[in-house]
């Protein structure tokens, strides 16, 4: 887990930090289902989504400009291995902050299944 999280670099504590806030909220609506509490966990939901967005991008650049930046790199005969393996570390945060939307939101649907016996 923790090479993970190396992998995908300082864009990932924010990700873990917002996730967490958000499966916090969810586990809150799930437990008392209240209708005026769904704003604010979709208006986190999209906090999520754009650190995560975030997180991608700032690595994609990192490798964009690092691997042309380190002249080994640059000159290998294994300069696509090189950037693969940039790009696949890049998608770190992609599958950390997708994970905690499928969680969340599947947490949400337990809490919408109860809201709906209440009425």
């Amino acid at each position: 887990m923790m090479n993970f999280i190396r992998e995908g670099g300082f864009p990932m504590f924010a990700i873990l930090i917002f996730g967490a806030i958000l499966l916090v909220a969810c586990g809150s609506f799930a437990w008392r289902p209240d209708p005026r509490r769904v704003e604010t966990i979709r208006a986190l939901s999209k906090v999520l989504v754009f650190s995560t967005l975030t997180g991608v991008a700032s690595d994609i650049s990192a490798v964009m400009h690092h691997v042309p930046g380190n002249p080994e790199w640059a000159h290998s005969p294994e300069l696509h291995l090189i950037v693969m393996v940039g790009l696949g570390e890049s998608m770190a945060p992609a599958i950390l902050g997708t994970a905690f939307l499928t969680v969340a939101w599947l947490i949400m649907a337990l809490g919408f299944r109860r809201l709906a016996r209440q009425m």
